[in-house]
């Protein structure tokens, strides 16, 4: 049997009833994320809820998820926020299924709101980033064939590499990309590597000039590298579940014991270094910690 673990419905909660569930990293509020937060809520509203969690019989409510998205409403002088309510203190399970956007996803999501009649300036003020980057980003895609794009729409592979992917033709492009994707690496030295070995028959410029013994130097690191790529992808896939329940029941434990005043207050006294390095455990969401 099922059971829920969030609130079929949305609540609008007073932002200065929330208590953080977590410190925020030093200087955050001038990041690249924050501010396209800010400049987002600012233009269009907010638009994915907080999730939070009614701690101490409801006496406090305590933030889940959405950190970032509150201190930006504070700063911009907004009273409520749209919430669900989890029915569990658990901030890991919804950190943890967060799908980040890919940037072919992204290129998607901005032609269709530009389809629907949103304008570039409105775009461009709502993700805090120029008119002239915010096209180019509508022409990420371009010289790329389609089938490689539909290949890497769901994949996490930087601007870089398509960049070197478009000095392919449209065969070769397909061919790395099943390479990049059979072994999941998608960085741009990769990119690189996969240039160097193509035929010049393959390549868009013809002009570019390599010698054999390059070619074959690529080719000999370039399978050094594919090899070592998929021994450290295997064994990370080996450890990664069993690092992430250890780092469950760890953090679990030691919120335990922080919640425990004696205890607290002994550390508090006596070991201050290693209160703050439990309270960093404490507040660790994944092994990868997610900031919001």
């Amino acid at each position: 049997m099922l059971k829920l673990c969030f609130d079929d419905n949305l609540i609008d909660i007073p932002i200065d009833k929330m208590a953080a569930s977590k410190s925020l990293p030093e200087n955050v509020k001038i990041s690249i994320k924050y501010n396209q937060i800010k400049s987002s809520i600012k233009e269009i509203g907010l638009i994915e809820p907080i999730i939070i969690y009614f701690d101490n019989e409801g006496k406090s409510i305590k933030i889940l998820d959405g950190h970032l998205r509150v201190e930006a409403m504070k700063d911009l002088g907004i009273e409520k926020a749209s919430c669900i309510v989890s029915t569990i203190n658990d901030s890991y399970t919804p950190n943890k299924h967060v799908n980040h956007l890919t940037v072919i996803e992204e290129q998607k999501m901005l032609q269709k709101a530009v389809a629907s009649g949103v304008s570039i300036e409105k775009l461009s003020v709502a993700l805090n980033i120029s008119q002239e980057a915010l096209k180019n980003r509508f022409r990420i895609t371009q010289g790329i064939d389609s089938e490689v794009t539909s290949l890497l729409s769901d994949k996490q592979i930087p601007i870089a590499s398509l960049n070197i992917l478009k000095k392919m033709l449209p065969l070769r492009q397909v061919e790395s990309a099943n390479m990049m994707i059979s072994i999941n690496n998608f960085s741009a030295k990769f990119a690189l590597n996969l240039l160097h070995a193509t035929p010049e028959s393959l390549l868009k410029n013809t002009t570019i000039k390599k010698d054999k013994s390059d070619i074959q130097k690529n080719l000999i690191r370039l399978e050094k590298e594919m090899a070592l790529v998929q021994t450290e992808t295997k064994k990370h896939e080996e450890h990664y579940g069993a690092n992430t329940l250890k780092l469950v029941i760890i953090k679990s434990h030691v919120t335990k014991l922080l919640n425990n005043p004696k205890i607290l207050h002994w550390l508090l006294e006596h070991k201050p270094d290693y209160l703050n390095l439990l309270k960093k455990i404490s507040d660790l969401d994944s092994l990868t910690e997610h900031i919001e």
